[in-house]
């Protein structure tokens, strides 16, 4: 299974342009047609309590990977927006923004039968994520999850049937050859000032896709979405942190509110593999500042319990506005500019 950036929303790229792999993944839900098929009950037929005919309804295609071990940046943009390479031989900066409107994929899928030849090749055209997460603990590697992948169309190999594409066939995709990223610092910061250090995390990302049904000249196109427009988007961090003294506590009641500013504050998640090859999750990407757009992370809830740990963790439930991610590696190029 491999991807390919599209240049032109649901127009699919060669078999050449499906080089990326999104990373380790043991298991994928792939985005298979689900068709809407809608029974007609008759009366005066001999169907009695059956029913009697069917029509074709709408398809939609929708899929996921629950784990993804991340061995680059790659697929980070998906659910965000776009990237911007910058930098130098050795220290390649990658820095992904929001965008208004997602990047799309095309993925491509071989399956082989028992005696390692190719039994079946698909393709699904018009790929956005609507909903994806980024994960890990201290002392594990990050993962990222998609949670729901929405496609437009799709096609395979197999000759004279619906939706038979000549052009599919076997890619060579470029397999990293790096290690995963180990979670070595997470950080709750204000004014550049750490009140909680991060054991563990898990930020979700919802772009409120919303499918959009028209009026075309094919009738299997028909039955699926024209496109899918992105909708309010929504991060949600829940993370588990070790306090030392009323810091966290002292966020939590003043409900963002520092100094006599309404701001919020920061959130920074760094993952190490060595020299000029790191990944950081910032969340807001600027400092935070009152007023509108500026704003940055505000704690929902943050239970204090009695226990008998030698350190108290509090579990953390954080509503965050914007995100960026920075990646410094040794690739020159990647996908989503």
């Amino acid at each position: 299974m491999a991807f390919a950036p599209e240049t032109i929303y649901g127009t699919a790229p060669g078999t050449s342009g499906y080089i990326y792999v999104f990373g380790v993944a043991e298991t994928a839900t792939l985005p298979d047609p689900l068709i809407d098929f809608m029974p007609i009950y008759a009366m005066g037929t001999s169907s009695n309590r059956n029913w009697y005919t069917t029509y074709k309804g709408r398809m939609g295609m929708t899929g996921s990977i629950p784990e993804i071990w991340l061995l680059n940046g790659y697929p980070v943009y998906l659910p965000i927006g776009t990237v911007a390479n910058t930098g130098v031989s050795g220290a390649w900066i990658h820095t992904v923004t929001e965008g208004t409107t997602l990047k799309s994929i095309s993925v491509h899928v071989t399956y082989l039968d028992s005696d390692n030849t190719v039994a079946l090749m698909r393709r699904f055209i018009g790929g956005k994520v609507n909903r994806a997460g980024f994960e890990a603990r201290e002392g594990d590697y990050l993962k990222m999850s998609i949670d729901e992948i929405t496609f437009l169309n799709f096609t395979h190999d197999q000759s004279g049937e619906v939706f038979y594409a000549s052009g599919v066939a076997d890619i060579t995709p470029t397999y990293p050859t790096t290690q995963p990223y180990l979670f070595s610092y997470g950080s709750l910061s204000l004014d550049d000032t750490v009140f909680a250090r991060i054991r563990a995390f898990r930020l979700d990302v919802d772009n409120g896709m919303e499918p959009k049904y028209y009026v075309t000249t094919s009738s299997y196109a028909s039955q699926l979405p024209y496109e899918y427009r992105e909708g309010r988007r929504a991060y949600r961090l829940t993370c588990t942190v070790d306090i030392e003294d009323a810091s966290l506590y002292k966020q939590l009641v003043r409900q963002g509110t520092y100094t006599n500013v309404y701001k919020g504050f920061q959130t920074t998640m760094t993952f190490t593999r060595g020299t000029n090859d790191t990944m950081i999750l910032t969340t807001p990407p600027a400092t935070p500042a009152a007023g509108g757009d500026k704003m940055g992370c505000l704690i929902r809830s943050a239970p204090h319990p009695i226990t008998t740990d030698p350190v108290v963790s509090v579990n953390l439930d954080i509503l965050c506005r914007s995100l960026s991610i920075v990646t410094t590696d040794s690739v020159q190029i990647y996908p989503g500019v």
